[in-house]
């Protein structure tokens, strides 16, 4: 049985056309931006790739600044 919180959970994940639509870019510019490192890090569930909500929403409102990761050896 899915809880209140679950449900919730679920509403926080959203799919790639989803987080396009909130960039305003098409699906093809939105993977462009994850392949690149430019968007949040994705968040595996099985075989569906999803982003939380919140974190797109503050990447958008801070100019949708680079979130690639340096790596120092």
């Amino acid at each position: 049985m899915m809880t209140t919180s679950d449900r919730e959970d679920r509403r926080e994940l959203v799919s790639a056309a989803d987080a396009a639509l909130m960039l305003g870019v098409s699906r093809r510019s939105w993977w462009r931006y994850v392949s690149t490192g430019k968007a949040p890090p994705a968040i595996r569930i099985g075989g569906a790739v999803r982003w939380r909500r919140s974190e797109l929403a503050q990447w958008i409102e801070a100019g949708c600044p680079s979130c690639r990761r340096n790596v120092t050896d």
